[in-house]
């Protein structure tokens, strides 16, 4: 099994990151729920326990309409820092071992016929952003 550089690693991660439309919630999610949070407060004080779910459901659309700050993960992967992209490549490598690849070409065709090889990949790709980018997936 050869050794892919973190740029192969990287472009196989964006590859399968753009495929499943992975994305990332840029603090959107801590501000809309803190909005919600207000408005079932504010119609609890006004109308009771009607005006709590009133006030849920006008504070959560509105919080759905305003947030607009998704990004696709494999834009985030493209802003990592070479210590990142480092880092990255070390985890891939490790979830790939007991697979036998040539190439970066190879891996990807494998994974297009092998689900339980793209959920892998996928399953290392939601950890990393959690765990060291320190994003949630939307």
């Amino acid at each position: 099994m050869p050794i892919l550089s973190s740029e192969e690693v990287h472009e196989i991660v964006s590859i399968v990151a753009h495929e499943e439309n992975l994305k990332v919630t840029v603090n959107e999610s801590m501000k809309g729920g803190v909005f919600v949070g207000a408005c079932v407060m504010v119609g609890g004080l006004l109308l009771g326990p009607p005006g709590m779910a009133v006030g849920g459901i006008a504070g959560g659309i509105y919080a759905a309409c305003t947030a607009k700050k998704f990004k696709p993960l494999h834009a985030v992967l493209g802003e990592m820092s070479s210590e990142e992209r480092q880092l990255l490549q070390q985890r891939f490598i490790q979830a790939t071992s007991n697979i036998s690849y040539t190439d970066a070409a190879m891996l990807l065709t494998m994974m297009a016929g092998d689900g339980g090889l793209k959920l892998v990949v996928i399953n290392l790709i939601k950890e990393f952003a959690l765990s060291e980018l320190k994003q949630k997936l939307a």
